[in-house]
């Protein structure tokens, strides 16, 4: 005990009040500040707690996936003009005709909308044959392109199932299709390789004008009002998009379409957002 004390009081010996005040504010914040890191660095190694409110996809099922972003067409009318341009085989030309079947279903009249094709093809003879079967359905009448697109866009295979379907004269179809190839030089085209586009890809020259006047580069090429147009393939962007152009919009465009993207290629499957195209 003595030996304790005489320790103590050699410690503190000389030291004031003062010394012994700023000594002991000085060793509690250093245990305070050592207590708080000690703390934090508990907190960072524990896994993040998510709230109750975090949005989970159980498994099995599948979220619907958000529509892309709608894109805005600044040229404005009563009666959008709206021009799709693809290649009949190119899988991203199919998935984004199948993403607006459901729209022009929607919306009628209300806009003039016409399907047309890229300058050159890139999937063999056979493409540039359905192609001219498909400018003459259309010529027929545009409801029944739209019921032979609906058959033609789920198996490839069964294009003349499709053109009954349809209920056009396939008589005039037929004669239709002889004539334009005519005048457009497709089938001769073909088999002159020295008219193909860098070489590579034949001619189909029927919306030659048009692909030069909007600079259509690939398969698909969205023009709406003049303008083309990057939109999502889902019906539902596709439905905003040509919605943005009217001067004011119908009730129509109120209309809640899918918001799932189509897949790429034939077949009605989900299929996933994409930007690609044939060119």
């Amino acid at each position: 005990m003595d030996i304790f004390e005489k320790k103590k009081e050699g410690f503190f010996a000389g030291a004031t009040r003062d010394n012994v005040f700023v000594f002991g504010l000085v060793l509690g914040l250093t245990i305070t500040a050592l207590i708080g890191a000690i703390v934090l660095l508990n907190m960072a190694a524990k896994p993040a707690n998510h709230s109750s409110d975090t949005e989970e996809v159980v498994a099995g099922e599948k979220a619907e996936p958000a529509a892309a972003p709608v894109a805005e067409v600044t040229t404005k009318s009563d009666k959008p003009v709206v021009e799709l341009f693809v290649m009949s085989h190119c899988p991203y030309g199919t998935q984004i005709e199948k993403g607006m079947l459901p729209v022009v279903e929607t919306l009628g009249d209300k806009i003039d909308y016409e399907l047309k094709f890229c300058t050159y093809a890139m999937h063999s003879k056979k493409e540039l044959d359905e192609q001219l079967t498909q400018y003459c359905v259309q010529k027929e009448g545009k409801d029944k392109i739209h019921t032979y697109l609906g058959c033609f866009l789920e198996d490839e295979s069964k294009s003349e199932e499709c053109l009954k379907e349809s209920g056009v004269n396939i008589d005039s179809v037929k004669s239709c299709v002889a004539s334009t190839d005519k005048q457009f030089a497709v089938s001769a085209g073909f088999e002159d390789k020295s008219t193909w586009s860098g070489g590579r890809f034949p001619l189909f020259n029927v919306y030659k004008e048009d692909n030069e006047k909007y600079g259509v580069g690939g398969s698909p090429t969205l023009v709406i009002n003049g303008e083309k147009v990057s939109s999502g393939r889902d019906s539902a962007s596709l439905l905003g998009a040509i919605c943005s152009a009217f001067n004011e919009a119908p009730e129509e465009c109120n209309t809640e379409l899918s918001s799932a993207s189509p897949s790429a290629g034939f077949g009605y499957k989900a299929g996933s957002a994409t930007e690609a195209s044939c060119n």
